[in-house]
């Protein structure tokens, strides 16, 4: 019997302890992502059937999640999980291949974290038998209406006249138009504050590729313009020719942003020398990697060059781990982490453990190759970012904000040695 006024002895356990129960006792797997770290963690140990422990890892590596999501599926997945690094609330469904062969729903859902203004939280779920109910229900929601779920600015635009067919009230309110009156808005006038060379490379690869990522300046009734971070799909509806077109604003780094590099003199003159007589990329990444001290983590260096407007970035490692990497190995600027720099204005990126990691990037770079954590330091030009250089361990926590002076030391004769070996 409790005594009244008595504490009851459940209250005495920590309160950490009551939501690890009721959280492991909800039929969903909880996560939390730092949309700045690009790094996710897991708040219960949930599994969902037909995936078992997988079920984190399609979160965490979009090679694994883009083999077991079905392709029907996989365009609403991406704008889920994009939404969820941008911190806005959204809920989706989407299906998944088992093994075996058996097809599952499930069920994705966020929100800005309350507490932690970098992070989102959510949840996933086995949403199967729920579908199944639904699917017994007649008829399913129209194009227009789907739309209308996303909270990102999202139209659908004629392929032969360039003419907005539809448009959801996110880009409505974006763009400062009705309902009737954004339908009697071109594509050209949108988008006329984006360089043509831009244009030229959306209908490319629209043509090629089905599809095209990168940035826009959309420009609304009042004539003020917007720089958006865009998805440009073509799709078919009902026989006519459509292009999807998704916008975010992309909050850009001022070009004071960019930290300044600082000589220091405890760089050893000959390291110093072995750079200046570099005459490519690779002899300069290895003379700034056989030049570390004793005692630094570092196992392997990398270079990006950042080429934003044709959606690409262009990487040159030295160091075993990156033995098998080719010179100037393509992969997509998106989901890399010059993007992360870019969206948030970042002067420097340090990585603690890329096993936490939601970048595409790291799953197909660095945690194959062993690589655990890294530090990267951006160089713009212009305000434009055009290289990024990565300090890479085999260790997690391998960096920290002490840790990285000597890296930092390094930088201005680097950067004048990268113009240098770029231009021959």
């Amino acid at each position: 019997m409790v005594t009244p006024g008595a504490p009851h002895e459940d209250a005495l356990l920590p309160i950490q302890e009551f939501l690890s129960c009721y959280l492991n006792a909800t039929p969903a797997l909880f996560w939390r992502i730092d949309i700045v770290r690009n790094e996710i963690i897991f708040l219960n140990t949930h599994t969902i059937r037909g995936l078992d422990s997988k079920a984190s890892l399609l979160l965490r590596n979009t090679q694994f999640a883009r083999e077991v999501i079905l392709d029907k599926d996989w365009e609403r997945f991406e704008e889920c999980f994009e939404l969820a690094r941008r911190r806005r609330p959204f809920t989706g469904v989407f299906r998944v291949k088992n093994a075996d062969g058996t097809i599952i729903w499930l069920k994705i859902a966020g929100m800005p974290d309350p507490v932690l203004s970098s992070c989102s939280i959510g949840f996933l779920m086995d949403f199967t038998s729920q579908m199944n109910a639904l699917h017994t229900l007649a008829g399913l929601p129209g194009l227009s209406d789907k739309i209308d779920l996303f909270d990102t600015p999202v139209l659908l635009v004629r392929f032969h006249d360039r003419s907005v067919a539809m448009a959801n009230q996110a880009a409505c309110r974006l763009l400062g138009y009705d309902e009737s009156d954004i339908r009697r808005l071109n594509i050209g006038r949108l988008l006329r504050e984006t360089p043509p060379c831009t244009l030229h490379a959306v209908y490319e690869n629209l043509i090629f590729a089905d599809s095209w990522n990168g940035e826009l300046t959309v420009t609304d009734r009042s004539g003020n313009r917007h720089c958006c971070d865009a998805r440009v799909r073509a799709i078919s509806r009902e026989g006519e020719n459509l292009l999807w077109l998704s916008l975010n604003h992309i909050h850009q780094p001022a070009a004071t942003s960019e930290r300044p590099l600082r000589i220091s003199a405890d760089i050893p003159e000959d390291v110093l020398k072995a750079m200046s007589a570099s005459r490519t990329l690779k002899q300069l990444l290895e003379a700034m990697l056989t030049g570390l001290p004793e005692g630094q983590a570092t196992d392997a260096i990398m270079l990006s060059r950042i080429f934003i407007d044709q959606n690409k970035v262009q990487v040159t490692g030295v160091g075993t781990p990156f033995v098998s990497v080719a010179e100037n190995d393509t992969h997509l600027y998106a989901g890399s982490i010059a993007e992360n720099i870019v969206q948030f204005g970042l002067d420097s990126l340090m990585v603690e453990d890329t096993s936490k990691s939601i970048k595409p990037i790291d799953w197909a770079l660095f945690i194959p190759r062993g690589i655990r954590s890294y530090y990267a330091r951006p160089f713009f030009e212009n305000g434009v970012l055009r290289n990024v250089l990565i300090f890479c361990s085999t260790h997690p926590e391998g960096y920290s904000e002490d840790a990285t002076a000597t890296l930092d030391a390094l930088l201005p004769s680097f950067a004048e040695n990268l113009r240098r070996v770029l231009s021959r």
